[in-house]
């Protein structure tokens, strides 16, 4: 277990440049590389199924990479060299944070081998931004059902004050379904969790029928965002902007 929170970083391209198949392609690339300081890394395909029910959404066009590093300055230092190529797109959201709150669905689970650290974190606050990132493989026979719900819970989430945007990645389709959402304050994501209307029932479903053979959930304290998520405004327009070069 790292002996600190991972510090981690998201980058989310809608529309990479020269295509997502090249994007992946080169990021992968640069991932087989030593690279200093990183802890954890998984590249994704990425839509905006969190709150978007356009036939378009189902499509993944975008790409996201997640990392989780020792540092800040280990994360800088490989986007200005070798993951410079992840991290070119103009059109870019990017996210630093700590991670401050780790658990998992079933002992011994974990994100495609990574154990996310919350060591030495301290807890949000109510009138704190917040990130939340849910990672779940589901079992076969449940994504029909899984599919289902998640329309009721993006529809609560596109109407939310509270919802600052939110992306669904997956490095292995079509069971893994991650999302990664933005709430203004933590106060106002626990609304969106557990006040009576879908998403409370698909997470109540979730947990009684046991649809995930794998479950991690993640708090994360937004330190610095820069551009959109699905949205048409800044994500945390008071925060400063994610260094990537």
């Amino acid at each position: 277990m790292p002996e600190s929170a991972d510090f981690l970083t998201v980058d989310v391209c809608d529309h990479p440049p020269r295509g997502p198949w090249l994007w992946s392609r080169n990021v992968k690339a640069a991932l087989k590389q030593d690279i200093p300081g990183l802890r954890a890394v998984t590249v994704n395909h990425s839509n905006h199924l969190t709150h978007q029910l356009g036939p378009s959404s189902f499509l993944p066009p975008g790409r996201a990479l997640v990392a989780a590093w020792d540092s800040p300055e280990s994360a800088l230092a490989a986007f200005r060299g070798p993951l410079a190529c992840a991290v070119r797109s103009p059109r870019r959201y990017s996210l630093d944070g700590e991670v401050v709150r780790v658990r998992v669905e079933h002992a011994g689970d974990h994100w495609h081998g990574w154990n996310p650290s919350d060591k030495g974190s301290r807890a949000i606050a109510s009138e704190e931004p917040l990130a939340v990132i849910v990672h779940g493989i589901l079992k076969p026979r449940h994504l029909l059902g899984f599919v289902k719900n998640n329309v009721h819970a993006a529809s609560r989430a596109a109407f939310h004050p509270g919802h600052r945007g939110s992306v669904d990645i997956s490095s292995q389709l079509p069971f893994e379904h991650t999302s990664v959402s933005l709430w203004k304050t933590a106060k106002l994501a626990r609304d969106y969790a557990y006040a009576p209307g879908g998403h409370a029932h698909a997470m109540e479903h979730a947990r009684t029928v046991d649809t995930h053979r794998t479950g991690v959930y993640l708090q994360v304290r937004p330190l610095a965002s820069s551009g959109s998520l699905g949205l048409d405004s800044d994500a945390f327009p008071d925060l400063p902007p994610a260094a990537r070069e």
